[in-house]
């Protein structure tokens, strides 16, 4: 687990975390190797992940407890005609988390993640203030195959996104080709929004005065919402956390 854990702050702030940069296997808390002969995708969910699900450390502070019985196949991807872009409200953990945006000739990377109905369950527990959508007419292109995803599901922001200029904030950290969106690191868009909400404050207080009063992060994403610009998706929304 990485020493950002130890500092709430520091951890907030390299949101979305580290990535294996590859298709990989998470079991009981740990990235492996992806095998060759690939998976059985009987009885598994496939799930786009915009920001920090992408990461095993996410996953692993996700599924604590249950990782023992926890073997989830995720496949690197590219999302055509989306990209990552920043939701209009505060993690708990202190962050501002990622949602997906269309963005026309974008290809953005993802991981998709396959997940029994157990882990799909858990994933949702932890999706606070997002739809989990049925996204269909995409085209996600999984990293050195010819599969072609034409339908998954993700989980979108309730809330909408951050605008800038009337457009969203790609995360700088996520990858993408051929973006329209501006585009912020982590550190950066939470500077954004401290200099929105109370710009006289220091950056770490802010940062640090949410994740400790629940309230107050409620307060500061009510007032993020305000302006927030909503995606018209190719979606059906089956649930709501």
């Amino acid at each position: 687990m990485s020493e950002t854990m130890n500092d709430p702050v520091t951890h907030a702030k390299s949101y979305p975390f580290p990535v294996m940069g590859k298709s990989y296997v998470f079991r009981d808390g740990m990235p492996y190797d992806m095998p060759d002969a690939g998976f059985d995708k009987t009885g598994r969910t496939p799930v786009l992940a915009a920001g920090s699900n992408q990461s095993h450390e996410q996953l692993a502070r996700k599924y604590a407890g249950i990782l023992e019985h926890t073997e989830i196949p995720i496949q690197r991807a590219m999302l055509s005609d989306f990209d990552s872009v920043y939701a209009a409200h505060l993690a708990g953990y202190g962050s501002v988390p990622s949602t997906f945006f269309p963005s026309d000739g974008t290809r953005v990377t993802t991981y998709v993640l396959w997940l029994d109905d157990s882990q799909l369950n858990r994933m949702h527990e932890t999706e606070r203030n997002y739809t989990y959508d049925h996204l269909y007419d995409i085209k996600v292109r999984i990293e050195d195959s010819d599969e072609l995803l034409g339908e998954a599901y993700a989980y979108s922001a309730k809330v909408g996104c951050i605008g800038h200029c009337g457009k969203p904030i790609a995360l700088r950290e996520i990858p993408a080709l051929n973006r329209n969106f501006p585009s912020m690191s982590q550190v950066g868009i939470l500077e954004h929004v401290r200099n929105r909400l109370v710009p006289e404050e220091p950056l770490d207080v802010f940062i640090g005065a949410h994740i400790a009063n629940p309230e107050l992060r409620a307060s500061r994403t009510s007032g993020l919402s305000e302006n927030a610009i909503f995606p018209d998706l190719p979606r059906t929304v089956i649930g709501e956390f």
